[in-house]
This record gives structure tokens, sequence and C-alpha cells, in this order.
């Protein structure tokens, strides 16, 4: 059975979590999950010498996991949570260069106090830590990761003596990351095309890779070919513009005009671009501005 102040505690979570990953458009699936009371018990009782009050305490009660379209995307959700949650504890691997092994991308986060003190699981058990644990992945690796935690993880003896399969199941892992990487110089490569045939639309999403199917309206069309433009868009750093996103809290909705007009504010300059855009937007770039240099005056 699970508890009711559990099941609203990881659905506040998703809801925070996915307003803030869709504020700055990712690409993404999200995936949450509650331990049962019976689970943390049994996970306890199977090492009853491993967790306790003053020592190690269980720290995934509450467990979410991020699916990533795209790898360059991995750091900037790391990014956007750490944000919104003060950081426990993380294990980050680095991929090694000579041998085949899947790389982990797990943080421990501290539950909001607003949380932590509705759960009816951590105030009955002291083993059970204030936290909850973050998976990230891309979405190709996802579906190797699935497989190979309930049928090696979960079965280390069936194992035994054959690692020759064990690592040529690491190199399927391996295959699935370079063609992570592969899938993203494939939409660079598109965008590229679509910058050649001067289709801007197709250019910007392409390039970007955010969550947006419009077209960008036709008087945006005619300045940027006018005022030629579009070389300016496509030379945009692509993380460079979902970092300011991401730390000057930009907050609007995403569409492929509202990104137009992002980026001519803070990279392209163009007074033609500038003087289209809604007042409201533009208003809303000023405050940004404002708040962020205020916010890094006050922490110098």
């Amino acid at each position: 059975m699970y508890n009711a102040s559990e099941l609203r505690i990881i659905q506040n979570l998703q809801n925070n979590i996915e307003c803030e990953l869709n504020r700055i458009g990712l690409l993404y699936r999200f995936f949450s999950r509650t331990k049962s009371e019976s689970s943390i018990t049994k996970k306890f009782l199977k090492e009853p010498d491993k967790y306790s009050e003053y020592g190690k305490k269980i720290q995934d009660l509450f467990g979410v996991r991020i699916i990533l379209y795209f790898p360059d995307d991995l750091l900037i959700a790391q990014e956007a949570l750490s944000k919104l949650f003060q950081v426990d504890s993380k294990t980050v691997d680095e991929a090694a260069t000579d041998n085949f092994s899947a790389t982990r991308c797990n943080y421990v986060f501290r539950l909001p106090v607003d949380l932590s003190s509705d759960s009816v699981l951590i105030k009955k058990y002291s083993y059970i830590d204030k936290t909850f644990e973050v998976q990230f992945r891309t979405i190709l690796s996802e579906g190797w990761h699935e497989v190979e935690h309930d049928l090696r993880y979960k079965c280390k003896d069936d194992w035994n003596e054959h690692s020759d399969l064990s690592r040529a199941l690491n190199g399927i892992y391996a295959s699935l990351e370079t063609s992570d990487w592969g899938i993203m110089k494939l939409f660079e490569e598109l965008a590229y095309r679509n910058y050649k045939s001067s289709s801007w639309s197709a250019m910007l999403r392409n390039k970007l890779r955010l969550r947006m199917d419009d077209s960008i309206d036709s008087n945006i069309i005619e300045i940027i070919d006018e005022k030629n433009l579009g070389k300016d868009f496509f030379r945009i750093d692509r993380n460079k513009l979902l970092t300011l996103m991401l730390n000057y809290d930009i907050d609007i909705p995403i569409n492929l005009n509202n990104i137009i007009f992002l980026c001519n504010h803070f990279f392209v300059n163009s007074l033609d671009l500038k003087n289209i855009a809604p007042r409201l937007i533009l208003q809303k770039f000023m405050d940004a501005e404002e708040k962020y240099k205020e916010k890094k005056f006050l922490s110098s």
C-alpha cells in the first residue's frame, strides 16, 4: 500500500521539475515513483546493519528518472534541478576510454522542508533520509539500462564465468552512446541544410531542438531575409541560449516567434525585429536582465 502523503509529495516534485524543464523547452520523458512502506521495510531488513538513524540512511524513498532526447541536454537538466533543490550528493561517471561500461548520472537532492515534514514514512522510520533520487539518462540508453538492471544487476549469478558476454552487453551500450551523438549531429546537418535553403522555421527548430512545432510569422521572415539575419541566428550557440534562459529565469511561451525575439534581444540586436516584438515580451526580457544583475551583485 502507498501512503497518500507520499503520493502527494512525489506529484509535487514532478510538477515542480516539469515546470522548470518546460520553461526552457527541453524534450524529455519523465518517470517518478515512491516506495511503499513494505518495500522500505524489506530493503531495511535485507541489510539491517547498513542503515541507521545516525549513520547511512535510505535516500530513495522518492525516485525520479528524467529521459532526455539528446545527450547535450543532460548537463542543462542537471543544472535546472540544482537550481530548484539542494544537492546532497551525486554520482556522475566519466566515460572510460579503455573499456566498455555504462556511465551513471545520479543525483540525490534534499527534499524541501514543507514536503519532508508532510511525509508519514520519514516521521515513522528514522533510517529514511529527507531526500529524493534523480537519474538522468538519454532516450536511447534508457532501454539498455532497463534490460541490464532486470536481467544482469538483479541476476548476477547468471553471469558468473561469462565475462565475455557481460562485456558484449556493455559494448551494446557503447554503440547506443555513439548513436546518441550521431542523432545530434544529424540534426545539426539538417539545420545547416535548412539554413542554406533559407528555411528559417525549420533551421531554428532543428538547430535548437526544443519543444516547438509552429512556424515563424511572415513579417519576421521578411525582416530576416531583407536584413540578411539568417547567418546571425544560425550561429547562435544553443548551450549559451539555454543556459541564459535557465539562469535569467526567462519565462515565456516556447514558440518560434518568441525564441526569435529572445535571440534577437540577447544576441542579434536587430532594431527592426525589436520594433515588431510585443512590448510585454520585451519587458519580460528587461526585467529578467535586471533581476539577474541584482542577484549577481548580491552574491558577489
